[in-house]
């Protein structure tokens, strides 16, 4: 795993300063509130609150065999906040950045708690009826093989670096969404944030060339991307291809009231967010389409924006304007910090954060699943 001392020595010499740059230290953020309980009972309200649901074409036309093409879970190995040094008020104050990082290594933790994520997902699947497979099934198809460069088993994958899907500033920025997931093995990417990415041992992180297949990269990081090769080897068994997949941060920042500028807050926490989640038909592909449709079978989900968004790159460039997306947030003490900026997820209690943090996610998934006819 690779830990990035080189940013310790930015805290070190930040922490006082900035802690005292306007005179008083600023608070730590709080963890946004969510109502767990309102979930079981009613996942479709959450749904309108948290996650942006498209249906495409007739949804997945009733299919209760899937294999699961892609699911990973993204641990954020370094935050970054950048903060205004000036003295209150002043817009001209000097720009710095303090970053956090996790200590140690985290990776048996992490491993064990993305296969337990992965065993309630398919446990939850089941009870509504849907067999799920693994990638095994689809492996002698030709189309699977195409332009593959390698297929990293469980628990190896923390070695990838991937391009960023959170902004380290803005906490989600277009050149993010945008841009593609998995693209290095070692850390050889000139952008990234450093991501420890996890698989189950029965769905194994796969590297796809970027050039020659851009559309499979990292397929089930961006919403509205359409797993080419799985999907195709997929149809020759009559399987329909789910992909999911989460981010976890420990860490959080917070914008200050009316500008750019992010708190300097010690505030570790567990926060997770469902990046993507999609499930195709037999036989479902990409569309000619002049209305950007993404495959013309499928459901498609991924977290709601809240806050202003901005409409286009140009203006993204230039602006301070807030958007991101829902995260859930425990705050419970399970994650620590110390003074130099190194966070640690105390394995005792991680799990169960985890766990709850995650489970909201799960239940919404499986609530559109139960109702894909309200959502077309």
């Amino acid at each position: 795993m690779q830990i990035h001392l080189y940013s310790k020595s930015v805290p070190v010499l930040l922490a006082g300063l900035i802690l005292t740059g306007c005179g008083s230290a600023l608070p730590p953020p709080k963890a946004e509130m969510f109502n767990f309980e309102q979930v079981a009972k009613d996942p479709g309200d959450a749904i309108k609150q948290n996650l942006k649901v498209e249906v495409f074409g007739d949804g997945t036309k009733g299919t209760k065999k899937f294999v699961v093409g892609a699911f990973q879970v993204r641990f954020r190995q370094d935050l970054t906040g950048r903060y205004s040094v000036g003295a209150s008020g002043n817009k001209g104050g000097a720009s710095v950045e303090d970053t956090f990082y996790l200590t140690g290594d985290h990776s048996a933790l992490f491993q064990k708690v993305t296969d337990d994520l992965y065993k309630k997902f398919v446990a939850d699947l089941k009870q509504r009826g849907i067999t799920t497979v693994g990638l095994a099934s689809i492996k002698q198809y030709p189309e699977y093989q195409k332009n593959l460069k390698q297929e990293l088993r469980s628990g190896f994958s923390n070695k990838l670096v991937a391009t960023p899907i959170s902004c380290a500033v803005c906490d989600d920025s277009p050149s993010g969404m945008h841009a593609n997931g998995l693209n290095t093995l070692g850390g050889l990417s000139n952008n990234n944030s450093n991501y420890d990415i996890f698989s189950p041992s029965e769905v194994p992180a796969l590297e796809y060339g970027l050039l020659s297949n851009n559309d499979d990269s990292d397929s089930v990081v961006l919403p509205r991307l359409f797993p080419i090769n799985r999907a195709e080897a997929a149809t020759h068994a009559n399987l329909g291809v789910i992909t999911a997949g989460f981010e976890v941060e420990l860490m959080k920042f917070d914008r200050q009231e009316g500008g750019s500028s992010i708190h300097m807050s010690h505030a570790p926490m567990v926060r997770t967010k469902l990046i993507a989640f999609k499930a195709f038909p037999p036989g479902a592909k990409i569309p000619f389409s002049l209305w950007g449709t993404p495959f013309d079978n499928g459901i498609s989900m991924e977290p709601k924006y809240r806050g202003k968004k901005r409409t286009n790159l140009l203006a993204a460039a230039f602006n301070g304007e807030v958007f991101n997306k829902q995260w859930i947030e425990i705050d419970d003490g399970s994650v620590a910090v110390d003074a130099a900026g190194g966070v640690t997820p105390l394995a005792d209690n991680f799990p169960v954060a985890f766990k709850k943090s995650t489970e909201p996610h799960l239940q919404m998934i499986m609530h559109v699943l139960d109702h894909e006819a309200n959502y077309k």
